[in-house]
């Protein structure tokens, strides 16, 4: 009887373990998704044990949820330091930044089992992996059936778009107004991974992949980096992909009007505030990956995981032409201050006029649960277009660039973003008279509506050129350092994702005629 008793006991303690480790929709037939505490449950019930995958946190969200970040990799420890001297290449991924896109959160819940199990030993080598499934905690336990309502699943609901703030978190990695987004820039500040990949699910476009992906698109960008990415390194994972079966393509939506007037395939998001953008503007390898809102919710999942493992494989395989790359981007922007000018307001622009592309109608289908209509791609209607595509960028609006920025010490916000942007800066010790070029303004439009709780602002006028003196205390801000990129797009006064775009400076204009931070052209 004992004997008995001891079997049955064993056989429940494994049942209980492998159930505790099935992500919430595999418990639930891809009815639901997992919630913040399934999410931390499903890592405790990995056992970690500190050896080749150890725990540590991000930082904390809003409502004051503590943010899990699982290191990956054949390091003693989590600390930055040692990590960064650890010679190895690192990528860090997050899932769930809008928290109704659930699918890079599943994947990744099924990747850490995958690992836990001892596969995929081969990338422990040379990589470390920085993985954060949930980013946006808060806003993903809002749950609601109505929440995208259109999208294929889960058809027991999901999260909400925005954290608790209301704010979108893929619009603030300029402005550093969230606590998600700006942990995120101190993990970049920390441990400077050379990849980061962004996952997400579409949001409305139309095309016949089942999984997309971009990099970052801004002219702003070092060009050997957006070389690399473009021309090299993703076309050895789309090969995979394909081989594998799977549809991929950059992401987009064929539009019959594009804003250049005619038919197309179109991508629209060149501003620093998007993610992977943003990481570009910081020299190294930001990747978007969107899964398609009209397959199922079990093949989006899927087709995530792949996508990430596939990327995984070619960073690995690559790593040393990944590392050398990134360098000479920063190299290269310690050195901005010898370009003439950059552009501080671009448009997505025509890339290839005859470009194959996948296209596929959907069908109509009823959640069984909130009787909202969702959308589900009919295979059998998939067809080859040609048709121009919209992939490159180019300015509208140049400036010079200065080989410094003078900040007067009243202007605390600015100084105080820049210190979490991980800005290096030096306080003017006495009182020195300079040759400056200061802006003069001649337009200054406030919008009309409201967009991430702001009313962006847009200045336009001329730089003159004037001896001024500097008082002890302003700050000054070099362009010889890796984020220089970053200081040029915050601070420049028409940049279009800068200070003065955000209304940091609004208390500042004085008599209106002319902003406040200076440029030092020699």
């Amino acid at each position: 009887m004992i004997i008995v008793k001891q079997i049955v006991l064993f056989f429940s303690v494994c049942s209980f373990s492998l159930f505790a480790q099935q992500t919430r929709p595999e418990r639930t037939n891809y009815e639901e998704t997992s919630r913040y505490q399934d999410v931390i449950d499903f890592i405790d019930a990995l056992k970690i044990d500190g050896a080749s995958m150890k725990l540590s946190w991000l930082g904390y969200s809003t409502q004051g949820k503590r943010l899990p970040m699982i290191v990956y990799g054949d390091v003693p420890d989590v600390q930055p330091e040692t990590i960064r001297k650890s010679g190895k290449l690192v990528v860090y991924i997050q899932g769930n930044i809008h928290a109704g896109e659930v699918e890079g959160k599943e994947a990744m819940l099924e990747l850490l089992r995958e690992l836990r199990a001892a596969k995929h030993t081969e990338w422990r080598r040379r990589l470390v992996l920085l993985i954060v499934p949930i980013l946006n905690a808060d806003g993903n336990d809002m749950i609601s059936l109505h929440n995208r309502p259109w999208q294929h699943g889960p058809i027991a609901g999901m999260g909400q778009r925005a954290n608790a703030q209301g704010l979108d978190l893929n619009r603030d990695h300029m402005k550093l107004e969230s606590p998600e987004v700006l942990s995120f820039v101190r993990m970049l500040n920390e441990y400077d991974p050379h990849v980061t990949l962004d996952l997400h699910t579409t949001n409305g476009s139309f095309h016949g992949y089942h999984i997309t992906y971009s990099f970052a698109l801004n002219p702003v960008i070092d060009q050997g980096l957006d070389d690399y990415t473009r021309n090299v390194f993703f076309p050895i994972v789309e090969a995979k992909m394909e081989s594998q079966k799977w549809r991929i393509h950059r992401y987009g939506d064929y539009l019959e009007k594009t804003p250049a007037g005619k038919p197309g395939y179109f991508f629209w998001a060149h501003e620093p505030r998007f993610n992977s953008n943003y990481v570009g503007l910081r020299n190294r390898l930001g990747i978007l990956c969107e899964s398609y809102s009209y397959i199922s919710f079990r093949q989006r999942i899927a087709s995530t995981k792949a996508l990430v493992v596939n990327i995984l494989d070619a960073v690995n395989g690559n790593s040393i032409a990944i590392k050398e790359v990134v360098t000479k981007a920063d190299e290269n922007t310690k050195n901005i201050h010898k370009y003439d000018s950059l552009a501080v307001r671009a448009e997505v622009v025509e890339s290839n006029p005859a470009q194959e592309i996948l296209l596929a109608a959907v069908k109509e289908d009823r959640n069984p649960y909130s009787g909202e209509i969702m959308f589900l791609m009919n295979e059998d209607s998939l067809k080859k277009i040609v048709t121009a595509e919209f992939y490159g960028t180019r300015a509208t609006k140049k400036a010079l660039v200065p080989k410094r920025y003078i900040i007067p010490d009243s202007l605390m916000d600015v100084i105080a973003l820049l210190r979490l942007q991980g800005v290096h800066m030096d306080r003017v010790n006495k009182a020195m008279t300079v040759i400056g070029q200061r802006f003069v303004i001649s337009r200054n439009k406030q919008g009309e509506r409201e967009f991430q709780k702001h009313k962006m602002r847009t200045l336009d006028g001329t730089f003159e050129s004037l001896e001024q003196t500097i008082p002890a205390g302003s700050y000054s801000v070099e362009l010889n350092q890796p984020l220089s990129r970053i200081v040029f797009s915050l601070l420049e006064p028409e940049s279009e994702d800068g200070v003065a775009a955000w209304n940091f400076v609004d208390r500042y204009f004085g008599d209106g005629k002319y902003y406040p931070i200076l440029k030092i052209v020699n």
